[in-house]
Protein backbone atom coordinates (compact mmCIF):
# COMPACT_ATOMS: atom_id res chain seq x y z
CA UNK A 1 0.00 0.00 0.00
CA UNK A 2 1.39 3.13 -0.83
CA UNK A 3 1.95 6.47 2.13
CA UNK A 4 -0.53 8.38 2.38
CA UNK A 5 0.92 11.71 2.28
CA UNK A 6 -2.02 13.19 4.24
CA UNK A 7 0.60 12.17 7.46
CA UNK A 8 3.41 11.56 6.21
CA UNK A 9 5.91 13.73 3.77
CA UNK A 10 8.74 12.70 1.59
CA UNK A 11 11.98 14.14 3.04
CA UNK A 12 13.72 13.17 0.03
CA UNK A 13 15.62 10.89 -2.47
CA UNK A 14 18.37 8.45 -1.77
CA UNK A 15 20.23 6.28 -4.52
CA UNK A 16 21.39 2.99 -4.14
CA UNK A 17 24.80 3.95 -4.35
CA UNK A 18 24.96 6.92 -1.81
CA UNK A 19 23.12 4.56 0.55
CA UNK A 20 25.27 1.58 0.12
CA UNK A 21 28.38 4.17 1.08
CA UNK A 22 26.43 5.52 4.50
CA UNK A 23 25.64 1.31 5.19
CA UNK A 24 29.13 0.58 4.40
CA UNK A 25 27.16 -2.10 2.34
CA UNK A 26 28.16 -4.27 -0.71
CA UNK A 27 25.82 -2.89 -3.83
CA UNK A 28 25.30 -5.13 -6.84
CA UNK A 29 22.86 -4.16 -9.62
CA UNK A 30 22.01 -0.50 -10.88
CA UNK A 31 23.81 1.83 -8.90
CA UNK A 32 21.90 4.71 -9.80
CA UNK A 33 18.62 3.21 -9.05
CA UNK A 34 16.53 6.09 -6.51
CA UNK A 35 14.24 5.44 -3.35
CA UNK A 36 11.96 7.98 -3.37
CA UNK A 37 9.49 6.13 -1.34
CA UNK A 38 9.49 2.67 1.10
CA UNK A 39 6.89 -0.44 1.35
CA UNK A 40 7.00 -3.74 2.19
CA UNK A 41 8.96 -6.08 0.29
CA UNK A 42 5.66 -8.05 -0.62
CA UNK A 43 3.76 -4.47 -2.22
CA UNK A 44 6.37 -2.56 -3.57
CA UNK A 45 6.07 0.04 -6.22
CA UNK A 46 8.95 1.87 -8.42
CA UNK A 47 11.10 3.56 -6.50
CA UNK A 48 10.86 2.08 -3.20
CA UNK A 49 13.02 1.84 -0.37
CA UNK A 50 12.39 -2.09 0.76
CA UNK A 51 14.20 -5.20 2.88
CA UNK A 52 13.90 -8.74 2.42
CA UNK A 53 15.01 -10.92 5.78
CA UNK A 54 13.94 -14.55 4.29
CA UNK A 55 14.87 -16.02 1.14
CA UNK A 56 11.13 -17.30 0.30
CA UNK A 57 10.30 -16.24 -3.05
CA UNK A 58 9.04 -12.54 -3.12
CA UNK A 59 6.96 -12.51 -7.24
CA UNK A 60 6.35 -8.47 -6.30
CA UNK A 61 9.93 -7.54 -5.93
CA UNK A 62 10.41 -8.68 -9.49
CA UNK A 63 8.03 -6.67 -11.15
CA UNK A 64 9.23 -3.23 -10.08
CA UNK A 65 13.11 -1.20 -9.60
CA UNK A 66 13.36 -0.89 -6.29
CA UNK A 67 16.61 0.32 -3.98
CA UNK A 68 16.66 -3.54 -1.89
CA UNK A 69 18.54 -4.51 1.37
CA UNK A 70 18.75 -7.52 2.37
CA UNK A 71 21.39 -10.36 3.95
CA UNK A 72 22.99 -12.53 1.38
CA UNK A 73 20.75 -15.66 2.35
CA UNK A 74 17.59 -13.78 1.25
CA UNK A 75 18.77 -11.93 -1.88
CA UNK A 76 20.33 -15.29 -2.89
CA UNK A 77 17.49 -16.55 -4.16
CA UNK A 78 15.75 -13.93 -5.51
CA UNK A 79 14.21 -13.05 -9.02
CA UNK A 80 14.90 -9.29 -9.07
CA UNK A 81 13.79 -6.55 -11.75
CA UNK A 82 16.91 -5.78 -13.60
CA UNK A 83 16.42 -2.15 -12.64
CA UNK A 84 17.11 -2.81 -9.05
CA UNK A 85 19.62 -2.21 -7.01
CA UNK A 86 20.83 -4.91 -4.37
CA UNK A 87 21.95 -3.87 -0.58
CA UNK A 88 23.73 -6.79 1.41
CA UNK A 89 24.05 -6.33 4.69
CA UNK A 90 23.94 -8.47 8.01
CA UNK A 91 21.23 -6.67 9.66
CA UNK A 92 18.45 -5.62 7.18
CA UNK A 93 15.37 -4.96 9.07
CA UNK A 94 18.03 -2.60 11.21
CA UNK A 95 19.11 -1.45 8.27
CA UNK A 96 16.04 -0.11 6.95
CA UNK A 97 15.42 1.68 10.29
CA UNK A 98 17.91 3.97 9.57
CA UNK A 99 17.51 4.85 5.75
CA UNK A 100 13.64 4.61 5.61
CA UNK A 101 13.31 7.92 7.83
CA UNK A 102 15.40 9.86 5.12
CA UNK A 103 13.14 9.26 2.85
CA UNK A 104 9.78 9.40 4.13
CA UNK A 105 8.77 11.03 7.74
CA UNK A 106 5.68 11.74 9.60
CA UNK A 107 4.48 14.94 9.26
CA UNK A 108 3.99 17.01 12.97
CA UNK A 109 1.37 18.83 14.36
CA UNK A 110 1.78 22.68 14.39
CA UNK A 111 1.40 24.12 17.97
CA UNK A 112 0.95 28.02 16.68
CA UNK A 113 -2.79 27.46 16.65
CA UNK A 114 -5.44 25.30 18.29
CA UNK A 115 -7.47 24.55 15.04
CA UNK A 116 -5.28 24.86 12.28
CA UNK A 117 -6.39 27.11 9.40
CA UNK A 118 -6.32 24.39 6.86
CA UNK A 119 -8.78 22.13 9.12
CA UNK A 120 -12.06 21.30 8.14
CA UNK A 121 -14.88 21.26 10.67
CA UNK A 122 -18.62 20.18 9.70
CA UNK A 123 -21.76 22.39 10.57
CA UNK A 124 -22.88 21.28 14.17
CA UNK A 125 -19.54 19.94 15.14
CA UNK A 126 -18.88 21.39 18.98
CA UNK A 127 -14.93 22.26 19.29
CA UNK A 128 -14.64 21.82 23.53
CA UNK A 129 -11.98 23.70 25.15
CA UNK A 130 -8.22 23.10 25.18
CA UNK A 131 -9.06 20.71 21.71
CA UNK A 132 -6.65 20.72 19.18
CA UNK A 133 -7.57 20.33 15.38
CA UNK A 134 -4.39 19.78 12.95
CA UNK A 135 -3.28 20.90 9.65
CA UNK A 136 -5.06 19.08 6.82
CA UNK A 137 -7.67 17.37 9.22
CA UNK A 138 -11.03 17.19 8.42
CA UNK A 139 -14.13 16.71 10.84
CA UNK A 140 -17.77 15.38 10.02
CA UNK A 141 -20.63 17.27 10.86
CA UNK A 142 -22.56 17.28 14.09
CA UNK A 143 -19.55 15.22 15.77
CA UNK A 144 -18.07 16.29 19.62
CA UNK A 145 -14.65 17.07 20.39
CA UNK A 146 -14.02 16.81 23.74
CA UNK A 147 -11.90 18.83 26.17
CA UNK A 148 -7.88 18.60 25.62
CA UNK A 149 -8.38 15.93 22.91
CA UNK A 150 -6.07 15.95 19.95
CA UNK A 151 -7.02 15.35 16.37
CA UNK A 152 -3.75 15.04 14.45
CA UNK A 153 -2.58 16.25 10.98
CA UNK A 154 -4.54 15.06 7.95
CA UNK A 155 -7.02 13.10 10.40
CA UNK A 156 -10.22 12.22 8.86
CA UNK A 157 -13.36 11.84 11.47
CA UNK A 158 -16.77 11.11 9.58
CA UNK A 159 -20.22 12.76 10.81
CA UNK A 160 -21.73 12.47 14.04
CA UNK A 161 -18.35 10.55 15.70
CA UNK A 162 -17.90 11.57 19.40
CA UNK A 163 -13.98 12.34 20.98
CA UNK A 164 -13.67 12.09 24.72
CA UNK A 165 -11.58 14.35 26.65
CA UNK A 166 -7.57 13.96 26.16
CA UNK A 167 -8.18 11.13 23.65
CA UNK A 168 -5.23 11.30 20.82
CA UNK A 169 -5.72 10.56 17.45
CA UNK A 170 -3.39 10.39 14.41
CA UNK A 171 -2.79 9.08 11.50
CA UNK A 172 -6.33 7.57 11.18
CA UNK A 173 -9.47 7.51 9.11
CA UNK A 174 -12.25 6.95 11.59
CA UNK A 175 -15.89 6.52 10.06
CA UNK A 176 -19.76 7.62 11.36
CA UNK A 177 -21.24 7.64 15.03
CA UNK A 178 -18.21 6.64 16.53
CA UNK A 179 -17.38 7.04 19.93
CA UNK A 180 -13.73 7.44 21.23
CA UNK A 181 -13.76 7.30 25.16
CA UNK A 182 -11.36 9.51 27.42
CA UNK A 183 -7.80 9.11 26.98
CA UNK A 184 -7.36 6.58 24.40
CA UNK A 185 -4.59 6.91 21.89
CA UNK A 186 -5.02 5.97 17.95
CA UNK A 187 -2.30 6.49 15.38
CA UNK A 188 0.79 5.83 17.79
CA UNK A 189 3.75 3.89 16.09
CA UNK A 190 3.69 -0.51 17.20
CA UNK A 191 5.90 -1.17 19.72
CA UNK A 192 8.64 -2.48 16.66
CA UNK A 193 12.09 -3.28 17.81
CA UNK A 194 14.47 -5.09 15.63
CA UNK A 195 18.92 -5.89 17.11
CA UNK A 196 21.21 -3.72 15.39
CA UNK A 197 24.52 -3.48 15.15
CA UNK A 198 24.56 -0.77 18.47
CA UNK A 199 22.06 -1.72 20.06
CA UNK A 200 17.87 -2.23 19.63
CA UNK A 201 16.62 0.14 16.52
CA UNK A 202 12.71 1.17 16.49
CA UNK A 203 11.60 0.12 13.59
CA UNK A 204 9.73 3.20 11.52
CA UNK A 205 6.32 3.28 11.08
CA UNK A 206 4.23 4.16 7.42
CA UNK A 207 1.06 3.03 8.18
CA UNK A 208 -2.61 3.98 9.22
CA UNK A 209 -5.73 3.12 11.48
CA UNK A 210 -9.00 2.84 9.74
CA UNK A 211 -12.20 2.58 11.78
CA UNK A 212 -15.63 1.86 10.24
CA UNK A 213 -18.69 3.06 11.19
CA UNK A 214 -20.42 2.47 14.74
CA UNK A 215 -17.24 1.89 16.64
CA UNK A 216 -16.94 1.77 19.82
CA UNK A 217 -13.74 2.52 21.89
CA UNK A 218 -13.71 2.77 25.70
CA UNK A 219 -11.44 5.08 27.88
CA UNK A 220 -7.71 4.17 27.74
CA UNK A 221 -7.12 1.97 24.77
CA UNK A 222 -5.03 2.27 22.42
CA UNK A 223 -4.58 1.09 18.78
CA UNK A 224 -1.25 1.38 17.23
CA UNK A 225 -0.87 2.25 13.16
CA UNK A 226 0.67 -0.35 10.84
CA UNK A 227 4.12 -0.40 9.72
CA UNK A 228 3.12 -0.28 5.86
CA UNK A 229 -0.43 -0.93 5.69
CA UNK A 230 -3.45 -0.24 7.80
CA UNK A 231 -4.61 -1.46 11.30
CA UNK A 232 -8.42 -1.78 10.28
CA UNK A 233 -11.59 -2.08 12.78
CA UNK A 234 -14.50 -2.94 11.06
CA UNK A 235 -17.97 -1.81 10.98
CA UNK A 236 -19.61 -2.41 14.37
CA UNK A 237 -16.72 -3.15 16.72
CA UNK A 238 -16.66 -2.88 20.21
CA UNK A 239 -13.77 -2.45 22.48
CA UNK A 240 -13.92 -1.85 26.41
CA UNK A 241 -11.77 0.06 28.46
CA UNK A 242 -8.20 -0.75 28.45
CA UNK A 243 -8.05 -2.70 25.62
CA UNK A 244 -5.44 -2.50 23.53
CA UNK A 245 -4.59 -3.44 19.04
CA UNK A 246 -0.98 -3.41 17.81
CA UNK A 247 -0.06 -2.43 14.34
CA UNK A 248 -1.48 -4.33 11.46
CA UNK A 249 -4.14 -5.86 13.19
CA UNK A 250 -7.53 -6.73 11.58
CA UNK A 251 -10.42 -6.43 13.05
CA UNK A 252 -13.71 -8.05 11.55
CA UNK A 253 -16.88 -6.14 12.00
CA UNK A 254 -19.40 -6.56 15.20
CA UNK A 255 -16.28 -8.09 17.36
CA UNK A 256 -16.73 -7.55 20.97
CA UNK A 257 -13.12 -7.48 23.17
CA UNK A 258 -13.83 -7.45 26.94
CA UNK A 259 -11.27 -4.74 28.74
CA UNK A 260 -7.75 -5.52 28.94
CA UNK A 261 -7.95 -7.63 25.81
CA UNK A 262 -5.03 -7.47 24.59
CA UNK A 263 -3.72 -8.42 20.62
CA UNK A 264 -0.46 -8.50 19.22
CA UNK A 265 0.84 -7.67 15.32
CA UNK A 266 -0.31 -9.12 12.35
CA UNK A 267 -3.33 -10.77 13.90
CA UNK A 268 -6.45 -11.48 11.73
CA UNK A 269 -9.73 -11.29 13.68
CA UNK A 270 -12.93 -12.02 11.67
CA UNK A 271 -16.30 -11.00 11.88
CA UNK A 272 -18.26 -11.51 15.52
CA UNK A 273 -15.81 -13.10 17.55
CA UNK A 274 -15.97 -12.30 21.46
CA UNK A 275 -13.15 -11.63 23.69
CA UNK A 276 -13.72 -11.96 27.47
CA UNK A 277 -11.48 -10.35 29.65
CA UNK A 278 -7.57 -10.15 29.87
CA UNK A 279 -7.32 -12.13 26.28
CA UNK A 280 -3.90 -12.25 24.83
CA UNK A 281 -3.48 -13.19 21.67
CA UNK A 282 0.07 -13.87 20.07
CA UNK A 283 0.84 -12.27 16.99
CA UNK A 284 0.62 -13.65 13.37
CA UNK A 285 -2.21 -15.94 13.80
CA UNK A 286 -5.83 -16.09 12.69
CA UNK A 287 -9.25 -15.98 14.85
CA UNK A 288 -11.97 -17.16 12.93
CA UNK A 289 -15.62 -15.67 12.37
CA UNK A 290 -17.42 -16.10 15.36
CA UNK A 291 -14.98 -17.08 17.37
CA UNK A 292 -15.45 -17.09 21.31
CA UNK A 293 -12.06 -16.96 24.02
CA UNK A 294 -13.27 -16.85 27.41
CA UNK A 295 -11.72 -14.39 30.19
CA UNK A 296 -7.66 -14.77 30.38
CA UNK A 297 -7.57 -17.37 27.48
CA UNK A 298 -4.40 -17.08 25.72
CA UNK A 299 -3.99 -19.32 22.24
CA UNK A 300 -1.05 -19.96 20.87
CA UNK A 301 -2.43 -20.18 17.42
CA UNK A 302 -5.40 -20.09 15.22
CA UNK A 303 -8.55 -20.12 16.48
CA UNK A 304 -11.01 -21.73 14.04
CA UNK A 305 -13.82 -20.40 13.24
CA UNK A 306 -17.22 -20.55 15.66
CA UNK A 307 -15.15 -22.35 18.06
CA UNK A 308 -14.99 -21.32 21.67
CA UNK A 309 -11.40 -21.55 23.56
CA UNK A 310 -10.30 -21.19 26.86
CA UNK A 311 -7.46 -21.91 29.24
CA UNK A 312 -3.63 -20.55 29.16
CA UNK A 313 -2.65 -21.77 26.06
CA UNK A 314 -6.15 -21.65 25.00
CA UNK A 315 -8.02 -25.18 23.84
CA UNK A 316 -11.57 -25.98 23.05
CA UNK A 317 -13.56 -25.16 26.11
CA UNK A 318 -14.75 -29.13 26.73
CA UNK A 319 -10.93 -30.05 26.90
CA UNK A 320 -10.08 -27.48 29.15
CA UNK A 321 -13.45 -28.77 31.20
CA UNK A 322 -12.27 -32.16 31.30
CA UNK A 323 -8.60 -30.89 32.47
CA UNK A 324 -9.98 -28.67 35.28
CA UNK A 325 -12.06 -31.63 36.59
CA UNK A 326 -9.15 -34.17 36.76
CA UNK A 327 -6.75 -31.84 38.01
CA UNK A 328 -9.36 -30.61 40.94
CA UNK A 329 -9.86 -35.13 41.24
CA UNK A 330 -6.25 -35.42 41.67
CA UNK A 331 -5.94 -32.17 43.78
CA UNK A 332 -8.57 -33.16 46.64
CA UNK A 333 -7.72 -35.29 50.01
CA UNK A 334 -8.93 -38.82 50.62
CA UNK A 335 -11.80 -38.31 52.75
CA UNK A 336 -11.26 -39.44 56.27
CA UNK A 337 -14.06 -41.30 58.75
CA UNK A 338 -14.93 -40.01 62.21
CA UNK A 339 -13.76 -42.79 63.89
CA UNK A 340 -11.09 -41.69 65.44
CA UNK A 341 -9.73 -39.92 62.71
CA UNK A 342 -8.67 -43.35 60.71
CA UNK A 343 -8.66 -43.56 57.32
CA UNK A 344 -11.91 -44.58 55.40
CA UNK A 345 -10.54 -48.55 54.89
CA UNK A 346 -8.10 -48.86 57.47
CA UNK A 347 -7.23 -51.96 58.96
CA UNK A 348 -7.15 -51.89 63.14
CA UNK A 349 -4.11 -54.63 63.12
CA UNK A 350 -2.21 -51.99 61.43
CA UNK A 351 -3.01 -50.10 65.13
Amino acid sequence: MAVDFRFYHRVGELNAKDIAGELNAELAGNPVCSAVDVASASAPSPGTLVFVESSKPLEAIASHPCVIIGSADALSGQSLHPGSALITVKHPKAAFAVMAPRVIAPRGNDSSSAIHPSAVIGPGTVISPGAYIGAGASVGENCHIGPNAVIGTGVEIGDGTHIGPCAVIGFAVIGRNCRIGPGSVIGEAGFGLVPGPQGLLELPHFGRVVIGDDVRIGANCTIDRGMFGDTALGDGVKLDNLCHIAHNVQVGAHTLMAAFAGVSGSVNIGRGAQFGGRVGIVDHVTIGDGARLAANASPAGDVPAGETWAGQPAQPIRGWLRELALLKRLASPKRRTVDGGRAAGQDKGDE
